[in-house]
């Protein structure tokens, strides 16, 4: 709307413009105000209940805020607020409205005073007159009835009401002070209605939590508590009500160690009776797993207001006896658990930051994966199971290098021990400005058939989840939607997608900002993928560990049998890992492994188990210790038919015809930081300096120091 503002009219007293540099010579003009009405960002809903309380003049406060579009999660678990926010505006004395459809800018206060207000210019020369700027214009004296003048003040400017952003601020506004009964106040009043009416759709703020009391059976305490439960309008719904629910079942259910079977001698069960008797919360190390037919803990949840979609999906839980009815979901953990493994393919776990435990739900108990080690001897014999099943690469695999094969795989198997952690390093990064999607690697493990993969992923699955857990998701479940759906399940147990091609990798772009939405409020599961594949495209190996198990395992009953039994050991190592992996600060390292804590933890665990490492032990990463890829083009030196140039201050190395399908993955073979660019039957190296680091130097005489020798030469001519 337009207005024209009369600057020659006995209605105003006196406009001007004024430079606040201060909340509180902004403020200052609300002293003796009797009403307000005001078009402003303020972020906190307890800044407008304090700054009503605050005037003791003030009869009624209407704020429309412009910048937020719903006020609901400012009062989750904030019960007083909402009760006194909603008997103030019930009686009509705070009304606070939203834009729902739109942001507004608009900064408007509208400030009506008590008759005993002193509106004249004496006040305005104590409130800083050396800050203002007068409109020139000649006044005409009215001669309206003083009993129908209020003293009153429009300010238009930039001021927002929120005293938090007047910290490093200065603000600007223009003055107008006139009367209720002018035409100029008349028009600021049309003006303020039609930012309301024009960018509010669901009346005053609360409105509804008053008809909810109006016409609930229950208790105004019981039915605001519900509400400050209930949506909070966040982009993951689905995931705030799973964090909620996993929340409440943490609260409400004792946590018990996760104790294994039969595999443990007497010392063993000794120690961890000892371990669980020390916790006030646990209990005794005669629980079982498997207590569907106990009786279950029941939590009951508000869903009032959440999108129709979201109680669609959690009304699947009533396949597992739980109910969804009158916005109000009751649910035990047991159905919480079933309904993730069914609905998302995947059980619940996440990181308890505050006790530094990790918690696992499964069959309706809360397990706690992470306790100290037990003895010395307990430690050394874990240890060499873990061990004991990468040699079979030696016993029943053939490989050209069995050394590098079990290396990849010792650093596959720490990358499982690290997925479930990875929320903590990403919570750790974020407060760095680290891009999340590049520092948390996903896992791509690549190999021929009969390379072991698929059994490998059993093996690391029962580690982590205390032999609970094997199979992995089928390829053919997985796909950009389903990616979008993990993120909601608030679990980090790792998603291991087994059979899958790299081209339905290169489709699943979803991955390449799966972290770009994280607040840390959800946990999000990492995923590993298992393929018969090389590798994929270049996003994806920008964004992931690459390991490649090189190696055939021979058909054999005796090997097979010796793999199952190597799986089917119920082995504590992993738990062991999690206490000593969490009672190491993460830093920031001189490079990108995101798994150097892993590596240590682990280390510790030898040491403690005065255990020799393996010289297969990963110290640093496996891919780039073992890399197949410079084994390659090492090899590829030796070919008479290769050849190289200088392309500018470029490499140009020359292929064969007889080569030509092979030089996607030459291409492919170096790291991301040695930028190559196919041209025909040439791959040009951008930036051979990093292409040589990642070769090798060699000083030896023969096919390799000339190669190195001769390209280097080539670049200085």
């Amino acid at each position: 709307m337009q207005f024209d503002i009369p600057i020659d009219t006995a209605e105003t007293d006196d406009s001007y413009v004024e430079i606040f540099k201060s909340w509180r010579s902004f403020s200052d003009l609300f002293e003796d105000a009797r009403r307000m009405r005001v078009v402003t960002y303020c972020d906190s809903p307890e800044f407008i209940l304090d700054l009503f309380e605050d005037l003791d003049e003030l009869e009624s406060l209407e704020v429309i805020v412009g910048d937020v579009d719903d006020y609901r999660e400012r009062l989750i678990d904030k019960p007083d607020l909402a009760d006194r926010l909603e008997r103030l505006r019930r009686e009509g004395k705070l009304v606070i409205y939203l834009c729902e459809n739109k942001e507004v800018h608009s900064k408007l206060y509208l400030i009506e005073y008590a008759d005993t207000a002193n509106g004249s210019d004496d006040d305005i020369e104590s409130e800083g007159k050396s800050d203002q700027m007068t409109f020139d214009y000649d006044e005409q004296s009215g001669e309206e009835d003083e009993a129908e003048r209020s003293p009153a003040k429009v300010i238009v400017g930039s001021p927002n009401l929120s005293r938090n952003a007047w910290s490093n601020q200065t603000n600007v506004g223009v003055v107008y002070e006139t009367t209720t009964a002018s035409d100029l106040f008349g028009e600021f009043e049309d003006l303020y209605r039609d930012h309301r009416d024009s960018y509010n759709n669901s009346g005053p703020f609360l409105e509804d939590l008053t008809e909810q009391i109006e016409h609930s059976e229950d208790d105004r305490e019981e039915v605001i508590k519900l509400f400050t439960e209930g949506a909070v309008g966040t982009q993951d719904e689905l995931g705030e009500v799973h964090g909620r629910l996993a929340d409440h079942i943490d609260a409400e259910v004792d946590t018990v160690d996760l104790v294994l079977g039969d595999g443990h001698d007497e010392e063993s069960s000794s120690d961890e009776s000892e371990t669980t008797e020390s916790d006030p919360v646990s209990e005794t190390d005669d629980a079982e797993p498997g207590l569907e037919d106990a009786p279950q803990d029941r939590i009951t949840l508000s869903l009032r207001g959440y999108d129709e979609s979201t109680v669609d999906t959690l009304s699947q839980m009533s396949d597992f006896d739980a109910t969804v009815s009158n916005d109000t979901l009751t649910a035990t953990p047991d159905a919480f658990q079933r309904y993730a493994q069914q609905v998302f393919d995947v059980p619940t776990m996440h990181l308890d930051q505050e006790e530094d435990q990790l918690k696992f739900h499964y069959d309706g108990t809360v397990y706690r994966l992470t306790r100290p080690p037990g003895e010395p001897q307990q430690v050394n014999d874990a240890l060499a199971e873990i061990e004991a099943y990468f040699e079979t690469v030696d016993d029943y695999g053939n490989s050209n290098n069995p050394t590098a094969v079990k290396a990849h795989m010792y650093e596959a198997l720490l990358w499982f021990f690290w997925a479930p952690f990875a929320n903590r390093q990403a919570e750790f990064y974020q407060r760095h400005g680290i891009n999340l999607d590049k520092a948390l690697p996903y896992l791509y493990v690549f190999g021929e058939s009969n390379g072991g993969k698929g059994t490998f992923c059993r093996f690391a699955l029962s580690l982590i989840s205390g032999n609970r857990v094997e199979a992995p998701v089928d390829a053919d479940e997985i796909g950009k939607r389903k990616v979008r759906n993990l993120r909601s399940v608030h679990t980090s147990f790792p998603v291991v997608v087994d059979d899958i091609t790299k081209q339905k990798v290169n489709s699943l772009d979803t991955l390449r900002n799966y972290w770009s939405g994280w607040t840390g409020e959800t946990s999000y599961p990492m995923f590993a993928f298992i393929s018969n594949d090389k590798r994929p495209g270049e996003w994806f190996r920008n964004r992931a560990k690459i390991l490649r198990f090189d190696v055939n395992f021979m058909t054999s009953h005796q090997g097979e049998a010796e793999v199952n039994r190597l799986i089917d050991t119920e082995n504590p190592l992993y738990q062991w890992f999690g206490y000593e992996y969490l009672n190491r600060d993460l830093e920031l390292g001189e490079d990108s492994d995101a798994l150097r804590e892993v590596r240590e933890a682990m280390l510790d665990l030898y040491e403690y188990a005065d255990r020799s490492v393996p010289n297969y032990f990963p110290k640093d990463p496996a891919e780039n210790a073992y890399d197949t890829g410079r084994e390659r083009w090492r090899n590829l030196i030796d070919r008479e038919d290769v050849t190289i140039t200088r392309d500018g201050d470029t490499l140009q190395v020359t292929f064969p015809e007889s080569m030509n399908f092979e030089l996607h993955e030459y291409k492919r073979d170096p790291p991301m930081t040695v930028r190559i660019e196919k041209r025909g039957l040439d791959l040009i190296i951008k930036t051979p300096d990093e292409f040589f680091e990642w070769l090798g130097e060699s000083t030896e005489t023969g096919p390799r120091g000339s190669f190195l020798s001769r390209a280097r030469s080539i670049l200085k001519r």
